[in-house]
């Protein structure tokens, strides 16, 4: 960890306590020269610690940036030794740990940026994703699992993400099968889910889960495509102290505490509970437009959700009473 990471954990971790630049020097053995240009640097990106002769530094305030060592600290609290990485902007989260992946990482990581020029979502679409507004990252896994059962992670990291959501912010959160997070009618959030595995075995070598969250509206609102349908965690009139940080957190710790139990299913019922496509009409399309099924007559195009079994597929009724299960590779949902 570098001087300006362990100097901004110290006064992080004793809010209102003052420190000596020799105090912090002699705590993390460094020097004071190194002590100094460290605090500099953190008030050069907008901390607000303070300085007072015969007393020392304090930290006031903290701006809503997201912080490797502080997010590091706060999982190992929890028992969960994370390698965590942050940029400040990539392409693409999923794309950079593909790349770690080809240089040879083998060990589970997440990365986590400030901003993405190319964010992805799924079946090619684009994820909007501009600087300080949201929450952009990816985690690099290797369960023991077929990659049958790696498509569970994409629940698995829906219900995570909702219940940090609604720890932080207070309020609901729902989820439009299979992977979108909505908040007061308008999505909030996204998930990819990548892989490699391996023909012989018929098990996973890799995944790349990668989510997408939006907690604030950019000052310059969302793009003329996207205002219809994206919303943001939180208004954009709150103290932004921290937050990010601190969602990063549960995130990861809800996501570390059920994937650590994977298979294991214990976070299929509260997908369930918050799923908002039960009971209503949906219509069935796939990449090229509706599903093979709507060509047989306008009943196979609409039919109405009634339930998601144990694998997470959507089960829908038809017009004529016949039941299928959509699994998440075949179909998109849109609601009516």
């Amino acid at each position: 960890m570098v001087v300006k990471d362990e100097v901004l954990l110290l006064l992080e971790n004793h809010r209102g306590d003052f420190f000596s630049g020799q105090e912090i020097a002699d705590l993390l053995s460094v020097t004071r020269a190194s002590v100094w240009k460290a605090v500099k640097s953190l008030q050069k990106d907008g901390y607000g610690i303070e300085a007072i002769n015969n007393k020392g530094y304090t930290l006031k305030k903290a701006p809503d940036m997201l912080s490797a060592a502080f997010i590091a600290q706060k999982l190992r609290e929890n028992g969960i030794p994370l390698e965590i990485r942050v940029g400040k902007m990539v392409d693409s989260t999923n794309n950079v740990l593909k790349q770690y992946v080809t240089a040879g990482k083998k060990q589970d990581m997440v990365l986590l940026a400030e901003e993405q020029s190319a964010g992805r979502g799924r079946r090619g679409r684009s994820f909007y994703s501009p600087e300080g507004t949201g929450i952009y990252l990816s985690l690099l896994l290797h369960p023991d699992a077929t990659p049958e059962g790696g498509t569970m992670l994409t629940t698995l990291t829906a219900v995570a993400a909702a219940q940090a959501i609604e720890k932080v912010a207070g309020e609901a959160v729902q989820i439009k099968w299979v992977n979108d997070l909505w908040m007061r009618g308008k999505k909030i959030s996204g998930i990819l889910t990548e892989g490699s595995a391996s023909l012989e075995e018929g098990k996973l070598e890799y995944v790349i889960v990668g989510i997408g969250i939006n907690l604030y509206e950019p000052a310059e609102g969302f793009p003329t495509e996207l205002k219809d349908v994206a919303g943001a965690v939180f208004t954009n009139d709150l103290s932004r102290e921290n937050l990010r940080n601190r969602l990063a957190v549960e995130f990861l710790v809800n996501f570390m505490k059920y994937y650590q139990a994977f298979p294991g299913k214990d976070y299929l019922e509260e997908y369930r509970k918050r799923s908002f496509v039960i009971g209503k009409k949906v219509r069935i399309l796939v990449p090229e437009g509706v599903s093979e099924k709507a060509e047989k007559g306008p009943e196979r195009e609409f039919a109405r959700a009634i339930g998601i079994d144990d694998e997470c597929r959507l089960e829908v009724q038809y017009e004529d009473g016949v039941v299928e299960k959509l699994s998440s590779g075949e179909i998109s949902v849109k609601v009516e």
